[in-house]
């Protein structure tokens, strides 16, 4: 595997450090530790992403088959700055077909992942799309058709972290301050293969192992300093929620969720961790002395519902243990106040859109309904601020996922005010048993078709899923020309008004003052010379 640059420092760092005393306390203690150090995958140069089935040495002394991302599980972590573009050849070595998903990310929708875009054994194809929106921890993950629960559970995953130059001025902990933690769960047999053989009961619960994974290190542990850190949290696994919290239940603070960065930090002592969501928080050791340690676990809860026979749903299990091994190298504090987003208001909603998350049979529908890939179920206006209200009237918890735009949730029947994992800019939304949540979703990304479905990755491949096409704008000519730039569209193109920002996805859009006249059967709009980078859009009027 490939070392990036900064896991080369981390590790010549930590190289030097025991050189002057190979036999020292610390080190021996260190070396005499249970379980094992936590590991990091490769970064990212560009290369061909390639998908093979292999074997990796999980655990010392041993190899576990696994479909691996250039010999890698997790896959190379893709580190893409905001504004640049991505773009990497997949190549399938499988004897299956394979589709990735870049999850969290604003892709088009040829680029996105979708199931009908898979390819067959042996094949290749490619990506490549501009990233414009904010800074955050996404990642990419197989979406084939029925075959997507087993090869992101066998490691066909890996995290793409959007990075963003201006957060260096909030003062966030940074370098080897800055961990990713990719959790997944596995089933183990005696000879350290992950099984995947899942019951009917699996199919309807979602598929739960008995060994936690973090960044693909069973019983895992870090060296820290009693510094701040910021841990990026992924919960890759195929249906454990995890509620996420130290033994001791010291707080921490949540920083970021799925969309980037929140407007401020958000004091915890737990938060709640679905499939497929990401959260960014801030762990502050400096109340710990040099040679105690810290366990961070999955704390149990109660999943308000269950499926008959018993789940391992809602059961504690431990993630990772930290060692304070060193005074503080650092002098990041948390910050008192993060980014500003833009907050989405219920007034701004055009429709409601109601989905009851339901159990037909032996399998969860959406609607009453299981995907068809050739049905597309709805179609949403380009630009649209609409209310999506999530029914769940079945017994086990669903995390619902959409494709190609972001939401911010609303309401949640449960509790009177949101909890911090549900603040900010979300793609993944947790629905538990008997609740209704409501969230304001926009998809003015890319016009095109996607998905949205339970990434309860059984509930998935079992047909909790829909298609849903984002309706495209017509399409603006822009010019510019003598100081001022000219926008215009089609006078066929009824209803719409012309809208700009300084940022393509994000960011408020604020109505063109200039009045549009008609010229030569085209809406047409002189603006002065713009300052700085402008973007135009068209929207409903």
């Amino acid at each position: 595997m490939t070392t990036s640059r900064r896991h080369f420092l981390r590790e010549t760092a930590v190289a030097l450090t025991m050189l002057p005393s190979l036999r020292s306390p610390r080190v021996l203690a260190q070396l005499a530790r249970p379980g094992n150090a936590l590991r990091f995958p490769p970064e990212w140069s560009g290369e061909q992403l390639t998908v093979s089935r292999t074997h990796a040495a999980v655990w010392p002394g041993s190899t576990t088959e696994v479909l691996a991302i250039n010999g890698s599980v997790p896959g190379p972590t893709i580190r893409v700055r905001r504004g640049e573009e991505f773009a990497a050849r997949i190549q399938n070595q499988l004897d299956q077909p394979l589709v990735l998903h870049w999850h969290g990310l604003l892709a088009p929708e040829r680029m996105d992942g979708h199931p009908r875009d898979q390819v067959g054994a042996g094949q290749s194809y490619d990506v490549r799309f501009p990233v414009r929106q904010r800074a955050a921890t996404c990642w990419y993950h197989s979406h084939t058709d029925h075959l997507t629960a087993e090869q992101a559970y066998r490691g066909v995953a890996g995290l793409f972290l959007i990075e963003d130059p201006a957060e260096s001025a909030l003062g966030l902990p940074t370098g080897d301050h800055d961990i990713p933690l990719v959790l997944t769960d596995k089933r183990v047999n005696a000879q350290r293969q992950w099984a995947y053989a899942p019951s009917m009961m699996d199919q309807m619960s979602g598929y739960i192992g008995d060994v936690m994974l973090v960044n693909g290190t069973p019983d895992a542990w870090l060296s820290v300093d009693r510094g701040l850190y910021r841990f990026r949290l992924l919960n890759g696994s195929n249906a454990r929620i995890c509620k996420v919290g130290f033994v001791d239940s010291r707080p921490f603070w949540v920083a970021a969720t799925d969309g980037g960065l929140l407007p401020a930090p958000a004091e915890v002592r737990s938060l709640m961790l679905a499939p497929g969501q990401r959260i960014e928080v801030l762990v502050d050791f400096s109340n710990s002395e040099v040679g105690t340690s810290l366990l961070l676990v999955s704390l149990p809860f109660a999943t308000g519902g269950g499926m008959m026979g018993g789940s391992a749903q809602g059961l504690a299990i431990d993630l990772i243990r930290f060692y304070v091994d060193s005074p503080t190298t650092g002098t990041a504090q948390v910050p008192a106040v993060l980014a500003p987003i833009e907050a989405l208001s219920e007034t701004q909603a055009r429709r409601t859109r109601v989905f009851t998350l339901a159990m037909s049979g032996m399998v969860h529908t959406i609607n009453g309904r299981l995907f068809d890939m050739e049905r597309v179920e709805f179609t949403v206006p380009f630009g649209d601020v609409e209310i999506w209200e999530y029914r769940n009237t079945g017994t086990e918890p669903h995390p619902m996922h959409a494709h190609g735009g972001l939401g911010q949730v609303l309401t949640r029947s449960a509790t009177a005010v949101l909890p911090a994992e549900d603040r900010g800019w979300k793609d993944t939304v947790l629905v538990n048993p008997g609740e209704t949540v409501r969230v304001l979703m926009r998809f003015d990304a890319h016009p095109g078709l996607f998905v949205h479905h339970c990434h309860n990755l059984e509930h998935e491949d079992s047909g909790m899923m829909q298609n849903f096409e984002v309706l495209g704008p017509p399409a603006l000519a822009i010019e510019r020309e003598d100081g001022g730039v000219t926008v215009s569209w089609p006078v066929s193109s009824e209803g719409w008004r012309l809208e700009s920002s300084t940022e393509a996805v994000g960011s408020p859009w604020a109505p063109v003052a200039e009045v549009p006249l008609a010229v030569r059967q085209r809406w047409t709009v002189r603006i002065a010379e713009p300052t700085g980078p402008r973007f135009y859009r068209l929207a409903k009027g």
